[in-house]
């Protein structure tokens, strides 16, 4: 089997809801997220569906990476050999930079090879993966942003809850620590007890900021979890926050290295791994991270990203939870759903993902 060629379309999706633009101590709504989609062409009649997000801009600029570099390097080889090609892209894309815009790139290309992967051997990705799970305890990640409402955002939580996911992030890392603390005490108010109760700072927090709120957030608001803390480079004090507070933490939504993850997994005492497989070019290298997270009997989270992280979580043993969103519940067909509290892995061969082409047409750019 050969790649045949690459097909490509950008498509300016709405949101359900605003959400905050990330790193930004002073967050910014975006209404819209740029999705690149790659349709990979085989000779034998296989198509593999990928795709690439991006929110505030960066769309055209991943589009134009998969339709030369990415398309001239891998057009005429075999889809199947998924570790030789992610070699030698991401080798040829690293004199512009691999992580960043290029790595996103490769992603929805890597994505769509997992896809034909599936579709010729009629098993879903996460079977492909290890199939430890089939459902999976699922974290609503977008219901409570600082550019949300508090009020909106306890009715969009509610309204996750009743469909099934286990619990809320809340994103925190404002400028003004008191303030997120404040919005923590009403947004804890509305949210009913014995649903999971998280936050993460998103990378935004100095040492002092992030163990006040660690230490005010377990002794008063009940924390599940604390992800991301602190600067993705800020190890040390990462060390002094583990030894600090009694909340777990974890780490690595902000990742655009397997190093990275291999040094906070290597010095241990986190709680999880926060898995992006868009920041690391695909399923190919996220499922190597989990592994070595495994190997420490550390567990991951992927982030956001359901119709890709469900299959990641669900072929590995520490894969209990995710991440979810519905931000591309109007763009495909098919994908994981909730049933019975749980969030089920989509069965279909592949990544069990159709394209909705009438809403696809309507948003193309």
């Amino acid at each position: 089997m050969k790649i045949l060629k690459l097909e490509t379309d950008l498509l300016l999706v709405p949101l359900p809801r605003p959400v905050a633009l990330p790193t930004a101590q002073d967050p910014r709504p975006a209404t819209h997220v740029e999705v690149v989609i790659v349709r990979v062409l085989t000779d034998s009649g296989h198509t593999g569906l990928g795709f690439a997000y991006c929110l505030g801009g960066g769309g055209a600029a991943i589009r134009s990476i998969l339709d030369t570099a990415i398309a001239e390097t891998v057009v005429g080889r075999d889809p199947a050999f998924v570790e030789s090609l992610f070699v030698q892209t991401a080798t040829r894309l690293e004199g512009l930079g691999f992580a960043g815009l290029a790595a996103r790139a490769y992603a929805a290309f890597d994505f769509a090879l997992w896809d034909i992967k599936g579709k010729v051997a009629n098993l879903p990705v996460y079977q492909l993966l290890g199939g430890y799970r089939t459902k999976l305890k699922a974290i609503v990640a977008d219901t409570a942003t600082p550019v949300l409402g508090n009020k909106q955002a306890i009715k969009d939580t509610l309204a996750a809850l009743d469909l099934g996911a286990a619990g809320v992030q809340i994103e925190v890392g404002t400028d003004d620590p008191e303030l997120d603390a404040e919005r923590l005490r009403t947004l804890r108010e509305g949210i009913p007890d014995g649903a999971w109760f998280e936050i993460s700072a998103c990378g935004r927090y100095d040492f002092a900021s992030a163990a006040w709120m660690g230490t005010l957030g377990t002794e008063e608001f009940g924390l599940d979890g604390f992800s991301d803390p602190l600067r993705p480079d800020d190890l040390n004090n990462l060390n002094r926050l583990i030894d600090r507070l009694d909340v777990g933490l974890s780490v690595g939504a902000y990742f655009d290295r397997p190093a990275e993850f291999l040094r906070v997994i290597d010095q241990g005492g986190i709680s999880a791994v926060r898995i992006d497989p868009l920041r690391l070019g695909g399923i190919t290298p996220a499922r190597k991270i989990a592994a070595a997270a495994e190997l420490k009997h550390i567990a991951i989270c992927p982030v956001r990203l359901p119709e890709i992280g469900t299959h990641l979580a669900a072929g590995c043993a520490l894969g209990r939870m995710c991440e979810t969103v519905d931000w591309f519940r109007e763009l495909f067909d098919g994908g994981p759903q909730f049933d019975n509290g749980q969030l089920v892995v989509a069965a279909g061969p592949g990544l069990g993902i159709g394209l909705n082409e009438a809403n696809a047409t309507k948003w193309r750019v």
